[in-house]
């Protein structure tokens, strides 16, 4: 009820708002809390929840994984006449500037939209904002008892929000138009927004299924409340004011950015963003490519490696081509580095919906070929094809935390923006160019120029391309002398389009007269009136002919050569030329000779060549010949190359009648439709036989075909089918079909008969059926290497035992192919053949693993099929399994060891397997405790002085195994007799089955897993069998967690991707004995859970040193304890960062410490300070310390990336200073590094030097601190947006920094 009361409450305040005042709303907020956050100082907040939504076919367009999809929650407007005569009468006002004359005409319309003076604290920035005031009698749960994610209120006019900043430094409209299911892309919008300092960013404000014309079936296309369909979506009337706005304060082009994702399960293998400069448009230019030699656009400020591996949670690496692929055909589109250069990935399926309303306006008047291309799409996969295709990692780059079950919602695109984000800040500078469009150089001139082709009234000229950044046109000056200065005329952009690209090196010259000869040259122009200097001068007499196009066909033993001709003047006929492979043309025919090659009234000619060989390639050229007797050659050829074409015939009993249809295949056909090549043919009459191929595809309802040539593929290694159909009014008669004899004794040819299932080898005789109905009857033909295919029936992956029988099953496709099979076994290192005789109707194989089988790790069944032609295909099992012996032998070196042990019920002790020795296990409070059996499921530390040998039969744990988990750390046994890779390893959480990288992006599960394993005690990245280890899991109980053992279950990677700069210290002895530390552009100065490891549980009884690194949390009191610690990269050219260090020694015998760096320069300095004694990593071999007594030492490593002097590091207690991120908003980190124990103060001012808060004072010891600040003074209150100053005093010591915070 209270709810309830509050809806209605607020619903009178906002409608009150919006229909009373005339004088516009003005608001101080966060604008990017009111688009998709919580902000209470708008009148609402979290604009994307109040989008219409509807439902016109279940999951055609998914939305968020966060938003229920809701049929009736809100609503679009369909806008009248009169709506649109207000609304473009208000947006006159609105982009005049009269906000309140804009809002005087809402109100008297009753339109349920407010003009908000909207004063953004993120950025600083005012904007204004046209929007929509929900209707908050609409309500929706989202599906889930908890309130945290209800949305109140929706839009019931659905015509979007339209902010404007009339500030802005770029003529850029960002358009968001299907924010619905193009869920983050409001989000994305309003970065490019901020960053680009653009104008406008567009939102639409209804999903496409809301409204629609509910005619047929639903698609896309039939939606009316889609901006990019609707022509009379109001939205469109805002866009065109825009665009007419930037036009005129800008004197230019406006730049129209429109943002899109697709669905993450569908488009299935193409890039991350798919890039087009709209639909068709095949040649784009700036911002997405440059084809000046400054190769300043989108795609060369990126670089090989996009991200590295497991950068934005768990993914493989992403290189450029998986980022990015761009549509283009026109002109080569090269990625360089210096290193890598390679085309770039072309591929896309989303290029833009072709009839786009706001692509068509601003692409109006403009032309595909110009260096600046005014409209830029863009289409992001929801769920990077870099990361595992699962539910869990799809949630999770949403913000789902699994240990809450909820939504973060304030870090629902975060992982979004890390990934994608890279394209809005390289975008940045190619944008900063192309507005500018002045490189401040001459363009490089076009040179050797010639001419190509004549016709009757055109030239066609070749050149070398010029270049300019800002390149505008090239100039051909013509004339019908030779060129001088004022007596030529220019033929440019204006004349034909395709001269405004850079890139063009052909053009044709139209509008020529024949009666003349004609001069040339060629020149570049760029956008500022730059000219470049002039080519070599050419000159042309016209050909007496246009021929408008030449094509060649080979057939069988014949080529057919054709050409078309628009026009003719005074041509005496023509000569043909031909090449034989790569031999040199020779006429082979003229008109001199051959009357049918001289008609001069003919459009069209058509000349046979019998003198071929099939398999030979063979190129064409045809010239014309004038009354002066000047030979023309067209010199655009064609090319052929004759292939056997067969034929299948079938015929009655009787041989009275008989239908035939023929097909081939050809390297100039393809397997499309082609003209010529295909032949259609019609359906019988009567009193007939009848075959036909059929195309399903062609046409409205499918074409037959008397002769389909499909495109050339080598028959001996590949296959293509032709569909053919049968027809014959002959009833209960027997047909027969039967092909040509013209196939090579090695191909193969087979019929499959979809009437009765049959397969025949047409090669080995005819094929007869009998014909009981007139209906059509489907045929498949197969020409080429049909090999039969086993299909291997899956299983569960396991560990089989000497005496274990195994089942083997499979099935076949086209088995009548199959001579035999041959089972066996492998894997890496070998391999057993089970046998070498199955026939082919057998489906299945028992086999008993030998008692005293070799142990074979990660084995694969395999079947190797031996066809009938003796061609042999290999296919393995997906599965994999592991064989040992039944007897099976446990090994043990003496001391310290962590084990589990794989046998049921064997009732042992720990004296039997490791003779003489002490056991401990874990209990449930965390305390070790002696243990004397030796049991299956339960995880051991194990003393023993001795080499121990022991054998058992007991049977093992062969299937699939877990167990229990508890917050903290776990010691787990491994229960089967296979190695794990971490990524092997998987988890249950309330019954649903995660990965390893699932459970790691979640933080429910640290890497730092660690196995004592020949005195060594660190991090493990395998595990063993026979070994237990110890894993942390930081979730709760409620999760009902449990660790899952699969064997070779083979999860994504976990490991990080590679630090900038890594030391490994060792002591000579210890557990642990080692610490990792370094740099990593991911991590940060404070507890990292990717990165940053924490120390071991301890191990029972083990008097022995150790070493750990201790990060102080700034969020308490408390500290991490760390096996591995990794700060942020260095930023500066003089930095350094310190990292704590503890040692315990049990006596005091000299400790010996060994380093191992990676990634360091010989500037940079590495020292180690440990009890006041102090070592320059590198300055000796080994750094040996002797501790004073037993017990616990301080000190401290620190990374310099310069040479420190001992003076500067005395008198500098405050080092490495870092503010991040800065500018901040509403929290900042402040690190620093002090290199001794001393007293510190950090207090915050304003600009004016007024203190605002002080964040510490009292005393540090030496290492590296990190501090933050909330954004508030010292009576709670938020402060305001502003510069502010940061002062550290240590001593005296005290520097000042500056700091921004931005709201």
């Amino acid at each position: 009820m209270v709810e309830q009361m509050r809806k209605i409450w607020l619903a009178f305040i906002l409608l009150s708002i919006c229909v009373i005042t005339q004088a516009i709303i003005v608001e101080t907020a966060s604008l990017q809390n009111f688009l998709i956050g919580d902000e209470p100082n708008c009148a609402y907040d979290n604009w994307i929840s109040h989008l219409a939504e509807g439902i016109a076919i279940p999951e055609y367009n998914l939305y968020a994984p966060y938003d229920r999809q809701t049929n009736g929650f809100g609503d679009f407007r369909l806008p009248t006449a009169d709506d649109l005569v207000y609304w473009n009468n208000m947006l006159n006002l609105f982009f005049a500037g009269d906000y309140d004359g804009a809002q005087a005409i809402l109100n008297a319309n009753s339109c349920p939209y407010q003009i908000v003076e909207f004063h953004d604290t993120d950025s600083g920035k005012t904007l204004y904002m046209l929007r929509e005031v929900p209707n908050m009698l609409y309500y929706d749960d989202n599906g889930t008892q908890d309130t945290y994610d209800d949305e109140s209120g929706a839009f019931t006019y659905g015509w979007g929000l339209f902010i404007y900043y009339p500030e802005g430094t770029k003529p850029i409209i960002i358009t968001v138009p299907h924010p619905c299911d193009d869920f983050p892309t409001p989000r994305m919008g309003l970065l490019a927004f901020n960053v680009w300092n653009a104008q406008y960013l567009m939102i639409n404000g209804a999903g496409r299924e809301v409204r629609w014309t509910n005619q047929g079936s639903y698609t896309n296309s039939k939606s009316l409340s889609d901006a990019l369909r609707n022509p009379n979506h109001p939205f469109n009337n805002v866009y065109k004011k825009a665009a007419d706005n930037l036009r005129a304060i800008f004197q230019c082009h406006e730049w129209s950015c429109q943002i899109h994702s697709y669905d993450w399960n569908r488009h299935q293998g193409y890039a991350n963003c798919q890039i087009s400069a709209g639909n068709p448009r095949p040649c784009p230019n700036l911002p997405i490519r440059d084809l000046s030699p400054l190769k300043n656009d989108l795609i060369n400020h990126g670089h090989h490696l996009m991200i590295p591996t497991n950068t934005v949670g768990i993914h493989n690496d992403v290189y450029l081509n998986d980022f990015y692929g761009v549509n283009y055909s026109i002109h080569d589109f090269i990625f360089t580095d210096g290193v890598h250069t390679y085309p770039v990935n072309n591929q896309i399926d989303l290029p833009a919906y072709a009839q786009n309303q706001q692509m068509l306006y601003s692409q109006a008047e403009t032309t595909d070929y110009d260096v600046f291309e005014p409209f830029f799409h863009v289409e992001m996969d929801e769920l990077p094809n870099s990361y595992q295709e699962s539910l869990h990692q799809y949630y999770w780059f949403y913000g789902w935390n699994e240990l809450l079950r909820k939504w973060d919602r304030e870090n629902l695109f975060t992982h979004f923006l890390e990934y994608y984000g890279r394209w809005i800040y390289d975008i940045e500078p190619v944008l900063v160019a192309m507005f500018q469009m002045d490189d401040g150089q001459i363009p490089v001139a076009p040179s050797n120029l010639t001419v190509f082709n004549q016709s009757i009234s055109t030239a066609t000229l070749n050149w070398t391309k010029g270049s300019a950044f800002d390149f505008d046109s090239y100039e051909i000056y013509y004339a019908t002398e030779p060129i001088g200065e004022s007596n030529y005329q220019i033929f440019d952009r204006n004349n034909s389009a395709f001269l405004a690209s850079p890139d063009c090196e052909r053009i044709e010259v139209t509008g020529l007269n024949n009666a003349y000869n004609y001069y040339f040259k060629i020149r570049a122009r760029d956008k500022n009136q730059n000219y470049s200097g002039l080519s070599n001068e050419v000159n042309t007499s016209l050909a007496p002919v246009t021929v408008s196009s030449l094509s060649a066909f080979g057939l069988d033993g014949v080529v057919r050569l054709f050409w078309q001709v628009s026009s003719q003047q005074n041509n005496q006929g023509f000569k043909i030329y031909r090449k034989v492979e790569d031999g040199e043309y020779v006429l082979v025919d003229s008109w001199l000779t051959n009357p049918a090659l001289s008609n001069p009234s003919a459009y069209s000619f058509e000349w046979w060549d019998n003198n071929v060989v099939n398999r030979t390639h063979y190129t064409y050229k045809i010239s014309s010949t004038n009354i002066y007797n000047i030979e023309f050659f067209y010199n655009i050829p064609a090319m052929a190359e004759p292939r056997a074409i067969h034929t299948i015939t079938i015929s009655n009993s009787s041989g009275t009648l008989t239908d035939q249809i023929s097909f081939s295949a050809n390297p100039f056909a393809t397997d499309g439709s082609d003209n010529y090549w295909d032949v259609t043919k019609s359906t019988p009459t009567n009193n007939y036989v009848w075959n036909a191929f059929w195309e399903q595809y062609w046409g409205n309802n499918g074409t037959h075909l008397s002769r389909e040539i499909k495109a050339d593929y080598n028959v001996d290694n590949e296959l293509k089918t032709w569909v053919m159909r049968t027809r014959s009014d002959q009833l209960n008669e027997t047909l027969t079909i039967s092909v040509s004899d013209n196939f090579s004794r090695a191909e193969k040819l087979y019929l499959y008969d979809g009437g009765n299932g049959t397969y025949h080898n047409l090669l080995s005789g005819p094929y007869q059926y009998l014909n009981s109905n007139s209906s059509i009857r489907t045929m498949t033909v197969f020409w080429g290497n049909m090999q039969p295919k086993v299909l291997i029936t899956s299983m569960s992956n396991k560990i089989y035992q000497g005496g274990n029988t195994i089942n083997f099953n499979w099935n076949y496709q086209y088995p009548f192919l199959v001579d035999h099979l041959e089972l066996s076994i492998i894997n890496e290192s070998g391999s057993i053949s089970l046998s070498s005789s199955i026939p082919n109707n057998q489906y299945n194989f028992s086999w008993t693993v030998p008692n005293n089988v070799s142990e074979m790790q990660d084995c694969r069944f395999v079947v190797d099929a031996v066809a009938i032609d003796g061609v042999r295909t290999r296919f393995l099992s997906d599965y994999h399994f592991t064989l040992v012996p039944q007897m099976i032998l446990a090994y043990n070196e003496p001391g310290l060891k962590m084990r589990s042990n794989p046998w049921l019920n064997a009732d042992l002790s720990f004296d039997q397997v490791f003779g003489e020795s002490q056991a401990y296990e874990l209990s449930s409070e965390g305390l070790w405790i002696l243990t004397d059996n030796y049991d299956f499921g339960i995880p051991y530390c194990v003393f023993s002085n001795d080499i121990s040998f022991y054998t058992g039969t007991f049977p093992i744990q062969s299937d699939e195994y877990s167990f229990n988990l508890i917050p903290g750390w776990n010691f787990i046994p491994n229960p089967h007799l296979c190695a794990y890779d971490l990524e092997d390893l998987s988890f249950m959480l309330r019954d649903e089955l995660y990965s390893f990288s699932d459970v790691l992006s979640q933080n429910l599960v640290s890497r730092s897993i660690y196995v004592y394993h020949n005195g060594i005690y660190e991090p493990v990245t395998r595990i063993e069998p026979w070994e237990a280890f110890f894993i942390r899991y930081d979730g709760t109980e409620e999760l009902q967690p449990e660790i899952r053992f699969y064997p070779f279950y083979n999860g994504p990677s976990v490991s990080p991707s590679e630090p900038a700069f890594k030391l490994k210290v060792t002591m000579n002895e210890g557990a642990p004995n080692s610490i990792e530390l370094g740099l990593h552009k991911n991590a940060t100065d404070d507890y990292d859970f990717r990165y940053d490891l924490l120390k071991p549980f301890s191990l029972p009884d083990l008097e022995t040193n150790s070493i750990w690194l201790n990060l102080p949390n700034s969020d308490s009191t408390d500290s991490w304890d760390l096996y591995s610690e990794y700060k942020a990269e260095f930023t500066q050219p003089r930095e350094q960062k310190f990292w704590n260090i503890l040692v315990e020694a049990v006596s005091m015998e000299p400790i010996t410490f060994s380093f191992e760096v990676q990634g360091s320069t010989p500037s940079w300095q590495i020292l180690i300070v440990l009890n006041d004694v102090s070592y320059f990593v590198g300055s000796s071999e080994n750094f040996v310390w002797t501790p004073p007594a037993p017990g616990i030492y301080e000190g401290y490593i620190r990374v310099s990336n310069y040479q420190v002097g001992i003076d500067e590091f005395v008198q500098s207690p405050i080092v490495g200073l870092k503010i991040y991120p800065n500018p901040f908003n509403p929290e900042v980190n402040i690190s620093f590094s002090s290199s001794n124990f001393n007293n510190v103060k950090i207090n915050i001012y304003n600009i004016r030097g007024q203190k605002i808060t002080t964040i510490y004072n009292g005393k540090l010891s030496a290492g590296q601190h990190t501090f933050h600040w909330n954004g508030k003074d010292s009576n709670g209150n938020s402060a305001a947006s502003g510069i502010y100053l940061l002062r550290v005093e240590s001593g005296k010591e005290h520097r000042t920094y500056k700091m921004i915070l931005m709201k």
